[in-house]
C-alpha cells in the first residue's frame, strides 16, 4: 500500500510540473502573440479577460448614463486587466511547479512564486534546482513587466492617431458624419480631385488597419467626442467615394476612371481594412473582395447586392448632390449596380462593428447596426451577431 501511495504522489507532482509547465508556455506566447508579434485577432488568453470584463461591466443598467459611462471603461479596464492576468497566471504556473519538485507545500510554494515573479525575495527556494526555477521565474515576470512599459503606449498612440484622423474628416463630413454632407462639402471646397486628400485619408485607413487587427482591443476603446464615432467616420469617407465612383459615367471596361483616382485608392485600402478590422474583433464575415472584381461585376445585368442601403436612399442622394455638380447623364441603373456591389463589399463589417462599438446614431453608417452578441468566453468561434434591421431609421439624403 505504501509503494502504491508513493507512485501515487509522483504522478501528481509529475502531473503539475506539466501543468505548471503548460500554464507558464500559455502566457508566454500569449503576450509574444500581443506584443512582439501581434497575430490577426485576440489571443486566448486574451479572449478569456475580454469576455469576463465584458459580463461585469456591459450590462443593461437601468440609467443609460452608468451603462454608457461603463461601456467605455470596458476596453481599458480590459486592456490593463491582461498584463495583470498573466501575471497571475504565472504565479500559478510556477507555484504547480514548485509543488512539483518538492518545495513544500502549496502555500509555501504559493510564497516562492509570488516572491520570485516580483523579485522581492522574501521566499527563498532550497536546493540547486528550485534556485534555477525560481530565476527563471524571476526573468519571465521582468520579461513581463517590460512588455506592458512598451505595450500600454503603443496602444494609446494607436488610439491618438485614430482621434487624429477622425478630426482631420470632421471638417469634410461633418458632425455625426454623413456620406452625402462630404461629397457635397469636397465639391464646395473643389476638393474633390485633391490627390494629398485621398491619399490622407487612405494612409490613415492603412494604419487603422494594422493596429486594429495586431490589436483588436482598440475597436472597443471609446472616442474623445461620441458624436465622432471611427466607425461613422470611415463608413462615411468610403460611402462618400462610392457614390463619387458609382455616378462616374464613364465605362469601366473601357478605360479608368478619370478624376476618381483618389476616391478608388480610398476603396481600395479602405474595403479590405474594415472588412478584416471586423474578422480581427470576432465577427462572422468572410474575407474582404477584390475591388476590381466588385466594380466590373456591377457592369454587367447581375442583381444588386443584399444591402442596407436602400435604392431609394441611394437615389435620394443622388438627387441631393445633383445641384451640388453631380455627373450628368448617369444612368441610374447602372450606378445603383456599382453602389451596391461596392458597399454590399463591406455593409456587414460596417454594421457590426457600428453594433460592437454601440456607436452614436449617423446616416448611412451607424443607424442600422447588427445586434453584436457577448464575446466568447472559452471557444474561438466569432461572436452571434443578428443581422436583421434594426427599426427603419429616418432615412434623409444627408
Amino acid at each position: 500500500m505504501t509503494a502504491v501511495a508513493d507512485s501515487g504522489s509522483v504522478v501528481l507532482h509529475v502531473l503539475a510540473v506539466l501543468v505548471g509547465v503548460a500554464v507558464a508556455g500559455a502566457v508566454l506566447v500569449s503576450a509574444l502573440e500581443t506584443v512582439v508579434l501581434p497575430r490577426e485577432g485576440f489571443t486566448r488568453i486574451a479572449r478569456v479577460t475580454f469576455a469576463v470584463v465584458d459580463r461585469l461591466l456591459v450590462r443593461r443598467w437601468r440609467s443609460t448614463e452608468r451603462a454608457a459611462n461603463l461601456r467605455g471603461l470596458y476596453a481599458p479596464v480590459a486592456l490593463v486587466s491582461l498584463p495583470l492576468v498573466w501575471m497571475l497566471s504565472i504565479i500559478l504556473g510556477f507555484n504547480c511547479i514548485f509543488w512539483g519538485i518538492g518545495a513544500g507545500t502549496w502555500q509555501r510554494s504559493f510564497e516562492i512564486s509570488g516572491s520570485s515573479v516580483t523579485t522581492l525575495g522574501f521566499a527563498a527556494p532550497s536546493g540547486a534546482l528550485r534556485t534555477w526555477v525560481s530565476f527563471v521565474e524571476a526573468v519571465i515576470g521582468l520579461g513581463l513587466v517590460a512588455l506592458l512599459i512598451s505595450y500600454l503606449p503603443t496602444i494609446y498612440a494607436a488610439h491618438h492617431d485614430r482621434e487624429k484622423g477622425i478630426r482631420t474628416l470632421r471638417p469634410f463630413a461633418g458632425t455625426p458624419p454623413s456620406p452625402i454632407a462630404m461629397v457635397e462639402n469636397l465639391r464646395r471646397y473643389q476638393a474633390i480631385g485633391h490627390e494629398s486628400l485621398w491619399q490622407t485619408a487612405s494612409a490613415w485607413l492603412l494604419e487603422l488597419d494594422q493596429t486594429h487587427c495586431a490589436f483588436p482591443a482598440l475597436s472597443y476603446f471609446p472616442e474623445s467626442n461620441p458624436s465622432q464615432s471611427w466607425v461613422a467616420s470611415v463608413g462615411a469617407m468610403l460611402d462618400a467615394a462610392a457614390l463619387l465612383v458609382s455616378t462616374d459615367p464613364v465605362d469601366l471596361e473601357a478605360g479608368s476612371l478619370d478624376g476618381r483616382q483618389g476616391p478608388l485608392l480610398v476603396l481600395a485600402h479602405g474595403v479590405p481594412a474594415v472588412v478584416r478590422i471586423g474578422r480581427a474583433a470576432g465577427l462572422p464575415i468572410g474575407p474582404p473582395p477584390v475591388l476590381a472584381d466588385v466594380l466590373l461585376g456591377a457592369v454587367g445585368d447581375a442583381p444588386a447586392a443584399d444591402l442596407s442601403i436602400t435604392r431609394a436612399e441611394f437615389e435620394a442622394a443622388a438627387a441631393a448632390l445633383a445641384p451640388t455638380g453631380a455627373e450628368p447623364g448617369v444612368d441610374l441603373d447602372l450606378a445603383w449596380r456599382r453602389f451596391s456591389n461596392v458597399r454590399g463589399a463591406y455593409d456587414r463589417a460596417l454594421r457590426g462593428l457600428a453594433g460592437l462599438t454601440l456607436a452614436t446614431p449617423a446616416p448611412w453608417t451607424t443607424d442600422r447596426p447588427a445586434t453584436v452578441g457577448r464575446p466568447r468566453l472559452v471557444t474561438t468561434r466569432p461572436i452571434d451577431v443578428d443581422w436583421a434591421l434594426p427599426a427603419p431609421p429616418t432615412r434623409a439624403a444627408g
